[in-house]
């Protein structure tokens, strides 16, 4: 085998992994189709156990209407409707595939809707609580996720996030720093009210300020 040879296999599998790698995140922010289903059921298994963490720190018996955010296929909604089961919850995703997959789950006063973060079409002042787990690092503009969950968050309300604390710094390092997105956060009109770390998760426990 010539060396030129040997460089163009190799060249030609470097190729292959980079398209395979920028794929995958895409499916990541997007699921869609077999590969989409496949890897929304692995980030079940894998994620899970940090889904009931966080709801863990949430501090009201009740909250009367939950918003979703990027709900995949709606696991994450099934133990927010176990822990309060009076609660109607409304998951949003992008995603056709997450939106057809979420709708299999048979349960009372849920919802699920196509909607884009950045714009959700909801009534201000919508939600008691507003959760998104292993997402909002994938927005695709966070300052205007960010303003827009706020006009639909009540005043009393509460926005939980919560997620693996390497992708912050994969995806936004620019705020990955707690100072720094408490600052980013401000100037939105939020406020950080708390963080909590286990392992290798963080979440967040942002109100209006």
């Amino acid at each position: 085998m010539t060396r030129t040879l040997s460089y163009t296999i190799i060249f030609s599998c470097l190729l292959l992994f980079i398209l395979l790698f920028c794929h995958l995140i895409q499916q990541s922010k997007t699921p869609s189709g077999l590969v989409g289903k496949r890897m929304m059921k692995l980030w079940n298994r894998a994620y899970l156990s940090m889904f009931v963490w966080a709801i863990r720190y949430l501090d009201r018996t009740s909250y009367p209407a939950i918003l979703d955010v990027e709900v995949g296929n709606g696991r994450s909604i099934i133990l927010l409707k176990e822990t309060f089961p009076k609660t109607t919850v409304t998951g949003i995703d992008i995603s056709d595939t997450a939106i057809a997959q979420a709708k299999q789950i048979e349960m009372t006063n849920l919802n699920f809707e196509r909607r884009d973060v950045r714009e959700t079409g909801f009534s201000d002042e919508s939600f008691d609580l507003i959760t998104a787990f292993q997402t909002h690092f994938h927005w695709q503009n966070p300052e205007a996720s960010f303003i827009e969950l706020r006009r639909g968050l009540k005043s009393d309300g509460l926005l939980l996030l919560a997620c693996k604390y390497n992708k912050l710094s994969y995806f936004i390092p620019e705020v990955q720093s707690e100072e720094v997105f408490r600052g980013f956060l401000l100037l939105i009109g939020f406020e950080l009210v708390t963080s909590q770390r286990k392992g290798s998760w963080i979440l967040y426990k942002i109100v209006k300020n």
